[in-house]
């Protein structure tokens, strides 16, 4: 192992040769046989993603026992069996998770932020988008290693599923072309900044900015997460970017 400057704790030490960015277990199949949504195409895929990894850039005691933990909890819980229910707002379809006894709020949210974090002070050409100020970078490295994730509405974080979808045989759940995965981006606009992200059809959205006075309600909340499904129609135009920038990759 090389030293050097461990990027959460600032202490020199011996770095690990690898640590995960995106971790193996996000590219899995979102909610797996033991979950009440299934999925309507049973197609096998060759393809698998092994995560985004960089070596040194943690200690190993940062990386095993700060972020390792979280990725554990986050693996368990969102693979486990969760206690939830689909639900309707405003005309749209939600998974409400709120009575599952394994969500932690301090440790889901500060997963999410690690996710935010790790990618912003990578090198590899996967987050190039991805690229925080100084201070936000800094607010979120202690609240990871002070074990804070402070308020909902801080750095708040929305979490939106593939489409919902029937097959023929009256099941309701995900289909393999709905899953892409895409280099995360920044959006900056009239007050806001951004970050999005899109794993295996799962949106992760981040707040970095805001309009003063802007309220926002997050789906990671302290007593529930709630999960929007994407609409068809937007789950498309992914598809076709994701064609486009297959495409336009240079190898």
């Amino acid at each position: 192992m090389k030293k050097g400057q461990c990027k959460l704790c600032l202490k020199h030490k011996e770095l690990c040769k690898e640590s995960h960015i995106i971790p193996r277990f996000l590219y899995k199949f979102l909610m797996g046989e033991n979950n009440s949504l299934v999925f309507v195409d049973d197609e096998k895929v060759a393809t698998r993603f092994n995560g985004e990894y960089e070596g040194g850039i943690l200690c190993k005691k940062c990386d095993s026992e700060i972020i390792g933990k979280l990725e554990d909890y986050a693996a368990k819980f969102m693979h486990g069996k969760l206690s939830s229910r689909l639900e309707n707002i405003d005309g749209e379809e939600f998974l409400i998770i709120d009575r599952d006894k394994n969500y932690n709020y301090k440790k889901h949210k500060l997963f999410l932020l690690s996710l935010l974090w790790r990618s912003s002070i990578s090198s590899r050409p996967f987050f190039n988008q991805i690229k925080l100020s100084r201070k936000d970078e800094e607010n979120l490295r202690e609240m990871i290693l002070n074990d804070s994730p402070g308020e909902p509405d801080i750095y708040p974080c929305f979490l939106h599923l593939p489409p919902l979808i029937t097959s023929p045989e009256g099941d309701r759940g995900f289909h393999i072309l709905h899953m892409q995965t895409m280099s995360p981006i920044t959006a900056k606009n009239a007050g806001w900044e951004i970050c999005k992200f899109i794993i295996q059809g799962m949106n992760f959205y981040y707040i970095i900015t805001k309009p003063t006075g802007t309220k926002v309600e997050p789906s990671v909340e302290k007593n529930k997460i709630s999960l929007k499904f994407s609409t068809l129609d937007k789950q498309s135009e992914l598809f076709h970017q994701t064609i486009e920038m297959v495409k336009n990759h240079k190898r």
